[in-house]
């Protein structure tokens, strides 16, 4: 599995947020209810778009957005671009969006979504929980061990702000598996030790359903980690990887079978069901990022392109539930984003490398996993 990107630090050093501290939303005395009935995932039509709250540095990007989608580089979106880019979204089949979040108040997530996205259209959302870096959990960057005490308590808390503040003030908007609000763990895996028992004591007591990314690339075979994974209600990978696009698309397809007999051992087990994503990597490059070293990863062509969406769409309704696919829509560090984007001399298709700059990556979703 892809590493997540870990550029909190450096944010917080280049950009300092002026954004209030606190609103009206976030009142902790919010009842919070048995049941989130937002729109039901299984019922949603069309493809999910990954978002994030950071700002646009050129010189670390692989992907360079348009200017009316990004108005100020060096800046983070605006409300005006957030709301061109729901337009954008609603024209080319993008059914939900995926925020990533961090309920660490330290951090500009929650302020930055408030004063831009949550008031701001009316477009399906549920939360990518940030719980690996910037975190109030120990370490605060990395891995986390869940038996610690301290881990299982902040834990609680994280989740308890992501509820009160997030999910209850626009549970209207808030995606549902089964009356239970949607929370992605996209490194899922690295929550080590008694995870299992920490979701289940969780899921008694908020109406909250978790998704996690199971490393497709390379599927876990620890038996501590599957008693961690099989307390999951789904499983939707974060990002896929190899150094050439060909085999990623091989070893992606192969290994999600090979993940679908582990799902369904897990519901002879358990009774239960559990819902499983597919993932569209259009690329990924990271060279410009500081202190990176994978090598960059495009398809070749966009026949190439068009094989990895085949894969997916083969696979629909039998190793993958119809719903999605989950897409890098704005991560301009790793190369992998769709949103629509400058066709400057980085970006323009080249002999064995296709980028679909423009809205090249955004025809291809709409045409196979548009909202019909």
């Amino acid at each position: 599995m892809v590493s997540r990107l870990t550029v909190i630090p450096l944010l917080l050093v280049l950009f300092t947020s002026s954004l209030p501290a606190s609103d009206a939303n976030s009142d902790i005395s919010r009842r919070i209810p048995k049941r989130i009935d937002g729109p039901e995932m299984e019922h949603l039509g069309g493809w999910f778009a990954n978002i994030y709250p950071w700002p646009y540095l050129p010189s670390f990007s692989t992907v360079h957005p348009v200017r009316s989608l990004w108005t100020k580089p060096l800046d983070y979106q605006s409300a005006g671009d957030i709301s061109r880019q729901n337009d954008l979204l609603n024209q080319y089949g993008s059914s939900a969006d995926v925020l990533e979040y961090s309920a660490n108040p330290a951090l500009p997530d929650h302020n930055q979504w408030l004063r831009t996205y949550f008031t701001n259209g009316r477009r399906p959302f549920f939360v990518a929980y940030e719980h690996i870096y910037g975190t109030r959990l120990t370490p605060e960057d990395g891995a986390k061990d869940m038996d610690l005490p301290s881990n299982r308590v902040m834990f609680k808390a994280d989740v308890d702000t992501i509820v009160r503040k997030v999910i209850v003030p626009f549970q209207d908007r808030y995606v549902s598996y089964r009356g239970r609000a949607v929370i992605f763990m996209w490194a899922a895996a690295a929550m080590y030790g008694d995870f299992a028992s920490l979701l289940d004591e969780v899921r008694a007591q908020y109406p909250v359903a978790f998704i996690g990314s199971p490393g497709l690339m390379s599927p876990p075979t620890d038996p501590q980690a599957l008693r961690n994974f099989r307390a999951f209600d789904g499983f939707m990978e974060y990002a896929l990887y190899s150094e050439r696009y060909s085999d990623m698309i091989a070893r992606s397809s192969e290994n999600a079978v090979r993940w679908r007999a582990t799902i369904d051992q897990f519901e002879a087990e358990t009774g239960r069901h559990y819902i499983f994503i597919p993932t569209f990597q259009a690329a990924f490059d990271d060279s410009k990022y500081p202190g990176r070293g994978r090598p960059p990863m495009y398809p070749r062509s966009r026949a190439e392109l068009l094989r990895h969406v085949a894969s997916i769409k083969d696979a629909t309704g039998t190793v993958y539930d119809p719903i999605g696919p989950f897409v890098v829509f704005s991560e301009l560090f790793e190369g992998a984003a769709v949103i629509e984007s400058q066709c400057v001399s980085d970006t323009v298709d080249k002999r064995d490398r296709y980028v679909g700059c423009g809205t090249g990556r955004l025809d291809v979703l709409n045409a196979f996993f548009g909202r019909n």
